[in-house]
């Protein structure tokens, strides 16, 4: 799965840097702007963007009108001074969301989680894999790809994965994948180890091999 990219347009040099250490820590690509007239020019590569309204030159409002003239279809979410019910009105008429400053960091970051979510599809993060359950893909960030899975592998992995956190052994495999086949009792092992090839997790921690029962997909792993 790509990384996000994140545009900041904001003239508060306090806010900006705020704004950017803060993405930056979640692992966000950041790109931040002080004014609307480089935005146009950068905007092709964004996936969101956190946009001031009062902007020297033309205002946050003005500079998102351009952008969705362009039928670019990019969430963005204004952060403003202004409280009054009129501003935050015709924010969320122009715009996708409006936060008024002071704000509380956490808040922003859910907010944006679940509009990527929406905009771009829903993922659960294991370690370094990002996971689209609905669309049986799987994203490997250390590789920047889609993992390609084998049509066996990829059922392998997402029988684990909604079953995760508990034990499969190699019979409930076997029942789910190859009910009424002759049983090859290394072949569960064959695939997992090409499977923790494919998602980088050759020491297991990921997908765990409990000595005598069985493997079990880890969601819960220390960074």
């Amino acid at each position: 799965m790509k990384e996000y990219n994140i545009l900041i347009v904001e003239d508060d040099l306090m806010i900006g840097h705020l704004l950017q250490k803060i993405l930056r820590r979640e692992e966000y690509n950041v790109c931040w702007k002080t004014d609307s007239k480089e935005v146009l020019d950068v905007i092709h590569k964004i996936d969101l963007v956190i946009m001031d309204v009062m902007l020297p030159g033309e205002d946050g409002y003005q500079i998102t009108k351009k952008i969705k003239n362009l039928g670019l279809n990019i969430p963005i979410i204004f952060l403003s001074a202004r409280q009054d019910i009129d501003s935050k009105l015709q924010g969320l008429t122009v715009g996708e969301d409006y936060m008024t400053k002071p704000f509380d960091p956490r808040e922003l970051l859910l907010r944006m989680q679940k509009m990527l979510g929406n905009q771009y599809g829903t993922f659960t993060q294991i370690k370094h894999l990002y996971i689209d359950a609905e669309l049986t893909r799987v994203f490997n960030k250390n590789l920047t790809n889609e993992v390609s899975f084998t049509s066996i592998e990829r059922k392998i992995f997402f029988y684990l994965y909604d079953n995760r956190d508990r034990i499969l052994t190699k019979e409930h495999f076997f029942n789910y994948l190859w009910p009424l086949d002759d049983r090859n009792q290394n072949i569960i092992n064959v695939h997992m180890k090409k499977i923790r090839t494919k998602i980088n997790d050759i020491n297991g921690e990921i997908i765990q091999n409990i000595y005598g029962e069985g493997y079990r997909l880890n969601t819960y792993i220390k960074k």
